[in-house]
């Protein structure tokens, strides 16, 4: 039986699979295999490709790392099936040392219906749309990945074109089939698809829990408990963030006024939608509206200047007001007066201040018309929290996406460069040591889950940091030791040499084979991705690994 694969176009340009003739057609298209390949891949860890001289599929033999296909990311592994056509951009780092892909060039040839005349066929350069560019999810990767051996091999050693097409034909049928055959989800989930859909397409109108509830056929409890354990957020939370969301998109447009953009979505009063739209996004709707021409001021101990710059937005200043260990109350005057009187020169529309300036919060409102606390305890949520008041979102996930490929990148070369060997970081202040742990802080979860490090003895796995008098030293099981020391003036450099004297200090792997090494204060530059790129291209270069050959620079 010959099977073959067609794609229907009707007047609209919409396409779908089909295999019944008695379907009205305008034209009709069949995919053919212009050429498979194997490609591997041993010493590039980052790969970039702009375009494609034709459609392909492509399939992850060997190799685990990151992928960004257009603006969609996400981590890779064997036996994948992935579709790219001629406009898709494509940016791989690798986990793993090696990458084998097997690539399978589409050509599209449509039948095109005249209405006397018998159908012809022409080849068409367009890319298929049998797919979307991107992950192509199967529940059969064994028996696909062992079709397509079996048509590299024949593509080989056979001139039998028929053959070929007819291998081809029967491999994308198996696609197909995984992809239309998928399990059916259960009836209440299908019921929140509904709901979520419903309320997509009827955000501006009155909507209530029971109508919801009976729309999903639940009890209006059991409808809210399945809604907020499947969607990580509560039915009406919910609809105020599409309604929000709509509301920034219509703020966006030019001549927009509030009291309409609040009618239409779904909010009689003006004033009323003010203030939820102000608690949910962090600014006014007429800030909201002006934020391309603002002017922004930073106070941040966190560096978040820099996650500005990231953006594409040079503050008018950027300030730190906290007083540092060591300062002398008239010291601390007259600094935090420098620092107040630039704050008032820049005259700033809207100042972000970090979680350590919140007790300024009501002076910082006697300059900037907006204050903004980027207070939440994970950097990448600040960060998307500063690039939506500044319409500055596409940068932002841009930015997020080279990070993670980078990470991924950084984290494949660790791994060959360190194999088994333990990282600990440990921090010295005036008071005292603090080994930081593997959790909650951007620090933690960048060196021990995001690159994969494996953490020393005594490095808490389930805290943020262990505090203690450095004599309190306990056994350390490290390769690495790095040393964050902060506030010297008031006498870091003392409690370190304390530190060095302590005999569980000189028992640790790191001390006894020459690394341990000082950083610069990590912590605080982990909080934006100009900091977390820098961490890297230092953690790279203090473990031996040259920069040259990850590809990067900082």
């Amino acid at each position: 039986m010959i099977i073959v694969i067609t794609i229907s176009m009707n007047e609209k340009g919409m396409s779908r699979v089909v295999n019944d003739s008695r379907i009205p057609l305008t034209k009709r298209s069949v995919l053919f295999l212009a050429s498979i390949r194997k490609r591997s891949c041993v010493k590039d860890n980052y790969m970039r490709f702009e375009g494609f001289p034709s459609a392909m599929l492509c399939f992850v033999a060997e190799g685990s790392g990151t992928v960004l296909i257009g603006n969609e990311r996400r981590e890779f592994e064997p036996y994948q099936l992935y579709y790219v056509d001629c406009d898709t951009s494509v940016e791989l780092s690798l986990s793993s040392g090696k990458l084998e892909v097997y690539t399978m060039a589409l050509q599209q040839y449509t039948e095109h219906a005249g209405a006397v005349q018998a159908n012809t066929m022409h080849m068409r350069s367009e890319p298929p749309a049998l797919f979307i560019p991107g992950y192509i999810r199967t529940r059969k990767a064994k028996q696909i990945w062992s079709r397509i051996q079996l048509l590299y091999e024949a593509s080989r050693n056979s001139s039998d074109a028929m053959r070929l097409h007819l291998q081809f034909q029967e491999l994308l049928y198996l696609i197909m089939q995984e992809c239309s055959d998928r399990p059916r989800q259960n009836s209440a989930k299908q019921g929140l698809n509904q709901v979520t859909e419903y309320m997509q397409s009827h955000f501006h109108d009155k909507i209530d829990m029971k109508t919801l509830s009976a729309m999903a056929n639940l009890t209006p409890s059991s409808f809210s408990r399945l809604f907020k354990r499947t969607l990580g957020e509560s039915p009406m939370e919910y609809l105020t963030r599409v309604r929000m969301d709509s509301a920034k998109t219509l703020l966006s447009q030019k001549g927009s006024r509030v009291r309409d953009v609040s009618a239409a979505v779904g909010y009689e009063d003006e004033f009323h939608f003010s203030r939820i739209f102000h608690r949910t996004v962090g600014v006014s709707p007429t800030f909201y509206m002006k934020r391309n021409q603002l002017k922004v001021a930073v106070a941040s101990c966190l560096q978040l200047q820099n996650s500005l710059l990231s953006l594409g937005v040079e503050p008018v200043a950027s300030v730190n007001c906290c007083k540092n260990p060591g300062m002398g109350e008239l010291e601390y005057e007259h600094f935090f007066t420098k620092q107040w009187e630039e704050l008032v020169r820049s005259a700033p529309d809207v100042l972000i201040g970090d979680a350590y300036h919140m007790h300024l919060y009501d002076k910082f409102s006697e300059i900037a018309p907006s204050v903004v606390l980027a207070s939440d305890g994970s950097w990448i949520v600040n960060y998307r929290k500063m690039a939506d008041i500044l319409g500055r979102k596409q940068e932002a996930e841009q930015t997020i996406h080279r990070l993670a490929l980078r990470v991924t990148e950084a984290k494949g070369l660790l791994h060959r460069k360190l194999e088994n060997k333990t990282v600990c970081v440990i921090q010295v202040s005036h008071d005292g040591i603090s080994i930081q742990g593997a959790i909650d802080h951007p620090l933690n979860e960048l060196l021990y889950r995001d690159l994969g490090l494996r953490p020393g003895r005594s490095v808490p796995l389930h805290a943020k940091m262990l505090e203690l008098p450095p004599e309190w030293l306990p056994p350390i099981e490290a390769d690495y030791l790095f040393i964050l020391k902060k506030h010297q003036r008031a006498g870091s450099d003392d409690v370190y040499e304390r530190l060095c004297g302590v005999p569980a200090w000189k028992s640790i792997h790191a001390v006894r084979a020459g690394n341990v090494m000082a950083v610069p204060h990590w912590l605080r530059m982990s909080w934006t991705p100009i900091g977390r790129n820098i961490i890297i291209n230092e953690l790279l270069e203090l473990t031996g690994v040259p920069l040259e050959e990850a590809g990067y620079g900082t």
